[in-house]
């Protein structure tokens, strides 16, 4: 059974323990909050500036137990997750998962994605597809009044989608070109056009084959008032005005879960 309310909502999350870097780097009660963000992150910005990588690690960690905002917390996870010398994909899991459950909208999004890559490809112990879906659903379908989103965590969403065997669902409610072609529309509304092209192609592909999918889109479509049906989310994926697009998000989340409700 799939369920998608313990990962769907925002929860504010608590700055976990400190590093060895941080231990061996600023403390977290050197840091003041500095407008929105804080001295000891615009350390680790600085430290980054000029090469320093561990510098700017031990500066965000420091910035993610001091707990003013969540920049310090997600800039450590990229640390850990990209730089290959300091590379260790349980602490980037840690400090992703803090940001992931926070209600931050300005990374959020972008740590689910992380987060969803480690689960998916076990890169902190067992893969875990299910935790994967979940972590790449908050990045590309948060439920937010306000959805802001990460563009190519829809997209890597749509390509990793799991098939019906390893979410233990029955084949007949699950359906994951369906689920792709709402990741990619959704993708596209982040000013992802070559997004919009993948997912008519997958229209098309289903309109071409008959698949079971469409009528689901269309039965979706048309309780979230997509007036001209399934076809027409990805043709009103890229609107001009930003309130035009989160209502058009608004409207593609619902989609998706009614689409994955269906299975749970």
């Amino acid at each position: 059974m799939i369920s998608l309310v313990a990962i769907s909502g925002p929860a504010i999350a608590q700055p976990g323990p400190l590093s060895e870097a941080a231990a061996n780097g600023p403390l977290a009660s050197a840091c003041e909050q500095d407008a929105n963000v804080d001295s000891c992150w615009r350390a680790g910005v600085a430290a980054e500036r000029r090469g320093d990588a561990p510098g700017a690690l031990a500066a965000y960690e420091a910035s993610c137990a001091a707990g003013f905002q969540m920049g310090g917390c997600y800039e450590a996870g990229k640390i850990y997750f990209l730089n290959k010398t300091l590379r260790d994909y349980r602490k980037s899991r840690d400090r992703m998962l803090q940001v992931c459950e926070s209600d931050d909208v300005g990374t959020g999004p972008y740590a689910c994605k992380y987060l969803g890559i480690i689960y998916r490809k076990g890169l902190a112990g067992a893969p875990d597809v299910e935790r994967a879906f979940g972590s790449f659903s908050r990045s590309c379908f948060p439920t937010t009044d306000q959805p802001f989103i990460d563009g190519n965590g829809c997209e890597i969403f749509a390509d990793t989608v799991p098939s019906a065997d390893e979410m233990s669902v029955p084949d007949e409610v699950w359906h994951p070109d369906y689920i792709a072609y709402l990741a990619l529309a959704m993708g596209c509304s982040d000013d992802m056009p070559a997004l919009c092209q993948q997912a008519s192609a997958i229209h098309h592909r289903a309109l071409a084959t008959s698949a079971q999918w469409l009528a689901r889109c269309a039965e979706d479509a048309e309780a979230v008032a997509f007036a001209e049906g399934c076809e027409a989310v990805v043709r009103s994926a890229a609107p001009g005005k930003f309130e035009r697009r989160q209502e058009f998000r608004r409207r593609v989340v619902r989609m998706f879960h009614r689409a994955t409700d269906y299975a749970g």
